[in-house]
């Protein structure tokens, strides 16, 4: 064999080597489905691919967050319903305790009614999450957050756990502003009345008439003179300073003390006094605990009555304005979930693409290189195959 046909041979050899790798290469492809089977394969494109794949694995564990916290977010917004509904009905239990014509065995079944409620308010308050944890556990609890039940104590720190690619998703409530830490009064200030008081007169809860000339001090407001004839003198009492002095006394008339106004029912004798002092925070619980010792206790006069039903009946409206509050704000993390839900939907079906355009394999496209791939290689085995039939003497002239 002369020298150029051993290299032509060689030539055709590695041809037929080189479509056999080729369609070897292009089988492994379609059978695994990748175009990029190893970094070698495209470099950049596998560099990419794994950014995707790493992206991908982020936007799995953000939806296990999302998962978690709509399931805390709903058990949370059902027990907060059943808590509204619990305090309305306690509300209407109070209104109904100011009928003159309820006995005392009347007012203590009342009174049951309302230690019914608390201990289901209780209860929900330490709502399990279904996975080990508690809806209004605050920043962590490993136990029930409330513990105790004559005195229940907030045992968790204040807050929320947050939890989701950059802590936007809630993981817990915050229980301590749902049930522990709610202002007394009217919200803003706490009316009540001298326990010397002899007359039959009682101060309602009261409301803010101007913001701006608040001063967070105590007041006392005092009656003097005869019915028909009495006037009042109010006194700043953080201060010792008199706020008005001698001012005409009408009962039920509006009486006005920098920026917070109030009411004197029923008849108050000469002497009689009544307060205001900035509302300081109480439990639910405790309200309700207030409004339950008033309702069995038999011994109170009217006016004082009067006075601890106009007390509680404010309180139980502040916890169900708080309630509310807190359900609303549930629902705005509920939808804010809703949202990163549709949101991940969308990251993860443009990146699974991303990903697949990267380093998938087009499986038509691979079975007509395939195809083209098998003539090519039979074209070399025949080239091979003409040129080893190729004996030097057929050379030989």
């Amino acid at each position: 064999m002369r020298v150029p046909t051993l290299q032509m041979s060689r030539a055709s050899f590695d041809a037929v080597r080189s479509r056999e790798a080729e369609q070897a290469k292009l089988q492994s492809r379609i059978a695994s489905g990748l175009r990029v089977q190893s970094p070698g394969d495209d470099p950049v494109a596998a560099a990419q691919a794994e950014l995707a794949r790493s992206r991908l694995a982020s936007i799995t564990q953000d939806r296990r967050a999302n998962q978690l916290s709509a399931s805390v977010l709903a058990t949370a917004d059902g027990a907060l319903s059943q808590g509204v509904d619990m305090l309305q009905s306690a509300r209407e239990a109070l209104v109904g305790a100011g009928n003159g014509a309820y006995s005392a065995s009347d007012r203590a079944s009342l009174a049951d009614h309302l230690s019914g409620l608390r201990d289901q308010l209780l209860l929900l308050a330490n709502s399990s999450d279904g996975a080990g944890g508690f809806v209004f556990g605050g920043q962590g609890a490993a136990s029930a957050p409330l513990a105790g039940v004559a005195s229940p104590a907030y045992a968790p720190a204040a807050g929320d756990q947050r939890i989701g690619e950059g802590g936007r998703y809630a993981a817990t409530v915050d229980g301590q502003s749902v049930f522990m830490s709610l202002a007394q009064g009217n919200g803003v200030f706490v009316t009540g009345s001298a326990g010397a008081n002899t007359g039959s007169g009682w101060i309602g809860a009261g409301a803010v008439t101007s913001p701006a000339q608040l001063t967070g001090h105590a007041y006392s407001i005092a009656i003097t003179g005869a019915p028909g004839a009495q006037t009042y003198t109010a006194t700043d009492t953080t201060l010792g300073t008199a706020v008005a002095t001698g001012a005409p006394f009408t009962p039920g008339a509006a009486i006005t003390v920098d920026g917070q106004q109030i009411t004197i029912t029923g008849a108050p004798a000469s002497g009689d006094a009544f307060t205001l002092a900035p509302a300081a925070k109480q439990s639910v619980f405790q309200t309700l605990d207030d409004a339950i010792s008033l309702l069995r206790n038999t011994t109170l006069s009217k006016p004082a009555y009067n006075q601890g039903l106009e007390g509680v009946q404010a309180g139980i409206d502040r916890a169900l304005d708080g309630m509310v509050l807190a359900r609303t704000h549930v629902g705005e993390q509920m939808q804010s979930v809703d949202r990163g839900a549709d949101t991940a939907n969308q990251q993860e079906l443009s990146t699974t693409q991303r990903r697949s355009d990267l380093e998938d394999m087009d499986v038509a496209a691979g079975i007509s290189q395939l195809q083209n791939s098998q003539v090519g290689l039979q074209a070399a085995l025949q080239s091979y195959a003409g040129i080893a039939k190729t004996s030097l003497f057929q050379y030989i002239t």
